[in-house]
Formats: C-alpha cells, structure tokens, sequence
C-alpha cells in the first residue's frame, strides 16, 4: 500500500497519473464524505448510462477497489467497504451471467400439448 499525505493529496499512484482531478475527488472521501460520497453514488448509479471521462479522465468504479488498496487511510476497512459498495452498484451481482446456472429446458413430455382429459 502506497504512502498518501491528507495534506497535499499527491501521492504518485497510477490512478493520480490518469486522472488527477478524480483522484482528488476519491482520497478527500474521508476529509469530505457527503460530498464525495454523493459523487460517486451518481457516477456508480449511472455508469451504463453517461459516457464518463469525454471532458476529463475519471476512475471507473471497477477500478475503485484498486484504488481503496492501493492508499493509506485513517480507517482503511471504511473506506475500503464503501467504495465495494458503491463499485457493486455500478455492477450489479445481476448483472452478471452465472455459469454454473443453465436455464431449466423442459422435457419432450412436458413440451408436447396435452390433450384435454374426457369424461
């Protein structure tokens, strides 16, 4: 884990090389949680939605767990377990295709139309 100075919000990481403004926006999430949490709640929710990063480079959310670990925080479990949070409403469990699930396929007998029963 990369050291990270709260004071001058630099620390040299490749996140901060890509996109410097978001980077800040991300480690004052401590400093200023409201406001960055705020943010990123937007930006996860509507991720699919709004192409990101046409006016300035940004951290997409499936890179902010990197991110979590990749810096020092006053309470890195928090941090850590918020921005998880927010990446999972960027991609919902949903969303995902589980490969063990296959869809139930009906058999021949339970395809085939049934006769109405005579009395």
């Amino acid at each position: 884990m990369e050291t990270f100075s709260v004071e001058s919000d630099r620390c040299g990481c490749r996140f901060e090389q890509h996109a410097p403004a978001h980077h800040r926006r991300l480690v004052s999430l401590e400093r200023e949680p409201m406001t960055a949490l705020v943010e990123l709640i937007e930006m996860a929710a509507t991720w699919d939605e709004i192409e990101y990063g046409e006016t300035e480079p940004v951290i997409p959310p499936n890179e902010w767990i990197a991110f979590a670990e990749d810096h020092a925080w006053m309470d890195g479990d928090r941090v850590f377990d918020a921005l998880v949070a927010l990446a999972s409403v960027a991609f919902p469990a949903r969303s995902r295709r589980l490969a063990a699930v296959t869809p139930l396929q009906k058999t021949a007998a339970e395809a085939a139309p049934r006769a109405l029963a005579t009395v």
